[in-house]
This record gives structure tokens, sequence and C-alpha cells, in this order.
């Protein structure tokens, strides 16, 4: 039977380096303004902020810079600190006295739909010791270059300073090398790749990361960060169809949507690799997940996909799984028999392993667990 595999990126086919040593280096350029060598954000609390949903390192850095300075800013009230990012920090560096809390404390909120971690802990009132203007400069728009600074400033270490400026057309503030292509590393090697690549299977990425617009399209690629596509040449896919960020973005900027309410969980994102991982054809899965999004329309499907398939899906967390597992429903509802199974990868972290327990998902190690399971392709 044919098979569809859509393989999420980080934590599968790429041992993210890139991104967690970008977001150190972005906390630590903060603690270094606040006159510290440098604060222990340990991978635990990563972790933790993961198993409740929260995957984007574009999101994690703003809560966490958040969390510390609410602890900071609860024991030293009524400082007078402007909204920038940069001065302010350097001002509660001044006033620390040495106080610094033993453990960050990331409240509990709720998700809004059609918007950012970040900016849903805005809307909940977290950290009410910042002063609203810098709290809104800190959790706003958490994925805007020109707005947020923390992801400024992260963008530079992840595709370091000359890339950053070519895709931003911005000038660099910092001047670093890019963590992605220093740090990241390939979790497959030619045998799993053999076994991904047999007859009947077609594969598509399946990512929150940042990525040029679909490559059927002639469009500019200016603020269209590469990240995917670098990942998938670090692996040895490159050729195969990826649905990422900057797939979504450009889906969204043509017909006026929101591109966080087409990212997975919503089974839009899933739907667009299926249907680009069997046809090839990344704008006609985009264009099919976008009409059934705004139609509600299922028989679209049936133009693109065969009539019966296995949909697999490996992901390290539960957002790609719940979009696939979305998307298996709805391709049945529009007449295919389909077959959905979500396979988890942990990499050895007991949130993930507990996270996908909970949720009733098959789970391994690594890919050669898995390749040597009855799950193998």
């Amino acid at each position: 039977m044919k098979k569809i595999i859509l393989l999420d990126i980080d934590g599968v086919l790429v041992h993210h380096g890139g991104y967690r040593a970008a977001l150190h280096a972005t906390l630590n350029h903060f603690a270094s303004l606040m006159g510290l060598d440098h604060f222990d954000f340990p991978e635990e609390k990563l972790a933790e902020l993961e198993k409740r949903g929260i995957f984007s390192e574009w999101d994690m850095v703003p809560l966490l810079l958040s969390s510390l300075w609410n602890d900071i800013l609860a024991h030293r009230p009524n400082l007078n600190l402007p909204a920038d990012l940069f001065p302010a920090a350097a001002e509660i560096g001044r006033h620390i006295n040495g106080y610094l809390p033993r453990e960050l404390i990331i409240p509990e909120f709720e998700f809004i739909a059609g918007q950012y971690p970040a900016e849903a802990a805005l809307q909940y009132g977290c950290f009410p010791f910042i002063p609203m203007d810098l709290r809104v400069n800190i959790l706003s728009q958490s994925r805007s270059v020109n707005f947020s600074q923390t992801m400024r400033l992260f963008q530079h270490y992840s595709l370091g300073s000359h890339a950053f400026s070519k895709t931003y057309e911005l000038p660099a503030e910092v001047e670093t090398e890019s963590f992605l292509l220093t740090h990241d590393r390939s979790n497959i090697n030619d045998e799993i790749r053999a076994k991904l690549r047999q007859p009947d299977i077609h594969l598509a990425g399946l990512t929150a990361r940042p990525s040029a617009p679909p490559r059927e399209v002639d469009a500019s690629h200016f603020g269209y960060a590469p990240e995917a596509e670098i990942a998938l040449n670090l692996v040895g896919l490159a050729d195969i169809p990826l649905i990422a960020f900057g797939k979504l973005e450009y889906l969204a900027a043509q017909r006026g949507l929101d591109a966080s309410a087409l990212l997975k969980p919503s089974p839009v994102h899933a739907l667009a690799a299926a249907v680009a991982a069997f046809t090839g054809d990344e704008w006609a899965g985009l264009q099919s997940a976008g009409d059934w999004y705004q139609t509600g329309e299922v028989k679209i499907f049936l133009e693109h996909l065969p009539h019966a398939f296995e949909l697999f899906v490996v992901e390290d967390t539960m957002g790609g799984i719940r979009s696939t597992l979305a998307a298996g429903e709805i391709l049945k509802h529009s007449g295919l028999d389909v077959t959905t199974r979500a396979i988890g990868l942990t990499s050895g972290s007991p949130a993930k392993a507990e996270a996908f327990t909970q949720a009733g998902i098959d789970y391994f190690e690594n890919w050669k667990e898995l390749i040597n399971s009855p799950y193998a392709v």
C-alpha cells in the first residue's frame, strides 16, 4: 500500500542544537546587559514548556525572560523602567543587588486561537510586576523581526549576522556565526534514508521552522528565512516537499489569513503536507488545504491523493501529531481509505515520553529503535 510519511525536523530529522544554542545566546545577551556572566536556563525548563505545547524558541525566549524579570521586579518594585528591552535590562541589572531567583516559574495560561503563546500570556495578565509598556514589547508580535527585539536578536544567532542582514535587509546588531550551521546535526544516516526512500513511500517535511515561499511560485524571498531548507539539506533530503512556516505565511498572505491559525496543531498543516508529499507540489498542497480551511469542502482531496494509503507522522511533540490525526479524519470524510499512524521520538527525554504516554502514542527513543520495530517502513 502507498505510504505518505510526514517528518518533523527539529528533534526528528535534526538534533536542534542550533536553536537551543541561539536561545541561550539570546538570553545570555540580556543577562550580560544586566551585568551577569550568564543565567542558567536548564533544559528541563525548556522541556516543560514543550510539554505545555510551547515549542518555538520565538515564544520561549520572551516567556523565560519575562519570568526572570517578573521575579526580580517582585522583589524590587517601583523601578522606573523604559519600554525598550535593552536599556530596561541594564536598569534592572543595576538594582539586582545580588538577588536572583532560584527557579523560574512560568504561570499557567490558556492558549488563544490565532495567537502565539507569548501573546496569550500577555492577554492573560501574566508577569504583572513588569510595567505594561515593557511587558507588551517583550511578549507581543513574537514573529515580527521589526517589532520583537527578542526575535530579532535570536535570528542573528540562528542565521548568522550576514544571512540575517541579507534575509531581512536590516543592519546586523551583533556579529555572530550561524548556530544552525555550527550546532545542528543530522539524526538520520544512509540506512534510514534508504528506508524512507523505498518505492511507494512519499515524504514531506512538516515543521514550524521559517522557510522560503513554496518552490513552485516566483516570489520575493525578502523576510523568508530558509531555516527549514538548511535542515533538509543537512540530512540529505533537500529534494522532498516541505510545508514549513514560510510556506504557510505565503498562503496566508495570498488569502488574507492568519498564518498562526494554519500551523500545526491545525489540520491545515498536515493536509498541505500530505498533498505535497504525494504530488511533489508544495503550492498544490497549500492551496488544497487552504480551500478546505476556507470552504469546508473535502472532495478537493480526491483530486490529489490515492484512494487508499497509510498516513504516517514522525514527531517529537504533540503539535504535528494532533495536526496529522485530525487531517486523517478529514481525509476519511472526503471518501478516502486512510489509516493514520502517529509515532513519537523522544531522544531520551522523560517529559516527551510522558506526553506521548498520556496521549496513547507509540514512541521510540531514536531512529534505530524505530526502524527495527514493527512500525518500520
